[in-house]
């Protein structure tokens, strides 16, 4: 949907500073889908139901090129494709890969799942649109002392993300977690760090209405940043955990999940 019609329209509702909306859209018509704040000079915008498109912001730390792009995808440039190395091979021709696999219960998820036979990693493919544009990989044991436990391959333009749900997602740092997250019937989104480059914006909110930030105690300063980076688009908030999400079982996370999910319900 065109960001300037957006814009227009949103202004038309003559929301002052300091107040909000929540009713009826005025894009797709759907009863009490809208919402709409207006702090700090900023006018914020999103419509929650699955159909309609309509979301966005007057301004933000993104430059304005890329809150185009962000608002209207069809413009910018497809991502290389990632050429995957002859020594990924299969994670079912590998005991080791296998059984850590099994050992977290993701051997259903619907991510895309190899094994690096040259450094010993557990290898997760980024896809986006279909395409796969990258990768990261865990070292399995036996580890090695100068390989750090995480790798990524090339320079993926999207964080690792699992799953369907577009109601909600929750942010995490691993693609173990992010996987779980898909399994338990939520969207997982993997930042394979604990920032969000820019580029990482668009994809996010493409395809999550909300979010959650769910990182360790210890992340909570960047966790605020990492919410400062989203909110202006999507409802996001930060959930402190005590656990990595990877080591709850997929009921304990459904659980979880939905008592947040019923916080967010208007």
């Amino acid at each position: 949907m065109d960001y300037r019609y957006q814009l227009d329209k949103i202004r038309d509702l003559n929301i002052g500073s300091g107040q909000s909306y929540r009713g009826d859209c005025v894009f797709c018509l759907n009863r009490n889908t809208l919402s709409v704040r207006h702090e700090n000079g900023r006018l914020v915008w999103n419509c929650f139901h699955a159909n309609c498109t309509a979301k966005g912001m007057t301004d933000s730390e993104l430059r304005a090129e890329d809150l185009e792009k962000f608002l209207n995808p069809s413009q910018t440039e497809p991502s290389k494709e990632f050429v995957i190395p002859k020594h990924f091979v299969t994670i079912f021709g590998n005991n080791k890969a296998r059984e850590y696999v099994e050992s977290f219960g993701i051997t259903d998820t619907e991510a895309r799942l190899m094994y690096d036979v040259k450094q010993n990693r557990l290898v997760f493919l980024v896809e986006e649109d279909g395409k796969v544009v990258g990768a990261v990989g865990r070292m399995l044991h036996p580890y090695s002392n100068t390989a750090p436990k995480w790798y990524k391959y090339g320079t993926p333009p999207v964080p690792f993300i699992v799953g369907t749900n577009k109601y909600i997602g929750f942010i995490v740092e691993d693609s173990i977690s992010a996987c779980k997250v898909a399994l338990a019937g939520f969207t997982g989104i993997a930042l394979m760090g604990t920032s969000i480059p820019n580029n990482f914006v668009s994809p996010i909110v493409d395809r999550v209405d909300s979010a959650y930030i769910c990182l360790d105690r210890d992340a909570t300063e960047k966790s605020f940043k990492l919410r400062d980076s989203l909110s202006h688009i999507i409802p996001t908030y930060i959930e402190m955990i005590d656990k990595d999400l990877k080591w709850l079982t997929v009921g304990e996370l459904k659980e979880w999940g939905n008592k947040l999910c019923e916080t967010l319900r208007p």
